[in-house]
């Protein structure tokens, strides 16, 4: 008897080594569809003489590109381009602008997207004004003396904004901006005329209240359309996701639905993920609850900028960049990833490399923005949210299916998916990120019964993908 008892013990023992304790069954559903994905992206240090010398080269321009899969670069539209007061706003011209003001700000954006759309011609440009030229500017400047914020509802007394004078010269020069970058091959795809329009700062700024954020955004689309640039998208306010307090981001989109011109005018509404313009915001309540403000309009929701967490594992997936990118798409079915920095210096929380590096950040962010192709289509993935986090993606045209899951916790999960509405496949393809493994390709997933069935390691993220 002691025999057979010390046996099954072990063979109890054996088992229990052998299976995952916790376990989390997906189905995923080809017919439940949700936003289009148009990509991801990200800012440039354009005022670093260092970093404008690495932009420049092949080698960067190709991890950018087909390294870690971006399709999309943000602009900023520097002010000083065209720094002489010119009353006469129809006398604003883009061959006046000065592209190689302080240091050559403005003209790396140029060749910078010009390589890149070398790599892949369909590269989308999105451009951003943090200030207009100063002399539109009550102040005179493009800075404050000072950071602080106003609300929606009025400026309080800030000057750091346009004169009303000047809205008409705004837009003209921002138009001339648009015609520049055509010129020179790296086309607008979108552009917005303010950054973070709620907060006035001592680096380059410009606040814009409600009101006159509506009015300046009909106005620009007016002459957009006038000169030709129909096509060029307006997205904004670019103000943060979660500032949903009164007279904060809300205000905004309020201001823009009580203003029929305004509303039709704009194409996207976009927001920065950060809780205070510097530390990361990546919670999915904040992205959720701003798309129920806009949910009616049937605009599409990007974000813009946003802190992106830290480097070293497991943060990218806790709190991290994982995190942030699963909680926009799934909860605030955001169609646009852009945060702040592709590369800085040091691991930063802004940036996901460290100059031409990959760390543990990069290949978490990889997950997505490898596999999920502009046009891909967010399909159900219930539940999304629990232990493991799933979203799910359908590329039609391409014929791929991805599915990404994180497993944040220290414990294996095993991970059921059972798929409805998608035909017949017969594998899985998957790629790992863990503490020991960077996309590390793993064997095939049979999937049998339209279900599949794959132990996740703890702390570990994983893309599943399909050819249907």
């Amino acid at each position: 008897m002691r025999t057979i008892s010390i046996t099954a013990t072990v063979i109890l023992l054996v088992i229990a080594l052998a299976t995952p304790g916790f376990a989390t069954a997906v189905t995923v559903d080809g017919a439940v569809r949700h936003q289009t994905i148009e990509g991801f992206g990200t800012c440039l240090i354009a005022w670093v003489g260092r970093f404008r010398d690495l932009y420049r080269t092949e080698e960067f321009q190709k991890l950018y590109v087909e390294g870690l899969g971006c399709n999309m670069l943000r602009v900023n539209m520097w002010g000083p381009t065209f720094e002489k007061p010119t009353e006469d706003w129809t006398k604003i011209h883009y061959q006046d602008f000065d592209m190689s003001a302080n240091g050559g700000r403005p003209q790396i954006f140029v060749d910078f997207g010009q390589g890149i759309r070398k790599l892949d011609p369909d590269v989308k440009i999105i451009g951003t004004v943090w200030s207009p030229p100063a002399w539109m500017k009550i102040n005179r400047s493009i800075t404050d003396t000072r950071s602080a914020a106003i609300r929606a509802g009025g400026y309080g007394g800030f000057d750091n904004r346009v004169d009303p004078k000047y809205f008409r010269h705004f837009c003209k020069w921002m138009v001339e901006y648009v015609k520049r970058h055509e010129r020179e091959g790296v086309p607008f795809y979108a552009v917005s005329p303010g950054n973070e329009v709620q907060f006035t700062q001592s680096f380059e700024s410009c606040v814009w209240d409600g009101k006159d954020f509506a009015t300046i955004v009909a106005m620009l689309r007016q002459m957009l359309d006038a000169e030709g640039f129909g096509h060029v998208k307006i997205f904004g306010p670019e103000t943060m996701t979660s500032h949903l307090y009164e007279g904060g981001t809300g205000a905004y989109v309020r201001a823009i639905l009580d203003d029929p011109k305004a509303l039709a005018a704009l194409d996207v509404f976009a927001t920065h993920g950060y809780e205070d313009g510097v530390k990361g915001e990546m919670s999915a309540t904040s992205s959720r609850k701003f798309w129920d403000l806009i949910e009616q309009t049937g605009k599409p929701f990007w974000i813009t900028e946003g802190g992106t967490g830290d480097h070293d594992w497991p943060a990218p997936i806790r709190q991290g960049i994982g995190n942030a990118v699963h909680n926009a798409l799934v909860a605030g079915r955001c169609s646009a990833f852009v945060p702040w920095q592709i590369t800085e210096g040091r691991k930063s929380i802004h940036a996901l490399m460290v100059m031409s590096e990959y760390t543990p950040k990069t290949y978490t962010a990889m997950h997505y923005t490898k596999f999920l192709r502009p046009g891909a289509v967010r399909i159900d993935a219930t539940p999304g949210f629990g232990a493991v986090q799933v979203g799910a993606f359908l590329h039609e045209q391409a014929g791929e299916l991805t599915v990404v899951a994180l497993n944040p916790t220290d414990e294996a999960q095993t991970l059921t998916l059972t798929f409805r509405n998608l035909g017949r496949f017969d594998s899985l393809k998957v790629r790992r990120t863990s503490a020991d493994e960077s996309l590390k390709e793993l064997p095939d997933v049979p999937v049998r019964n339209d279900t599949a069935r794959f132990d996740m390691i703890d702390r570990s993220i994983v893309t599943f993908s399909a050819t249907l």
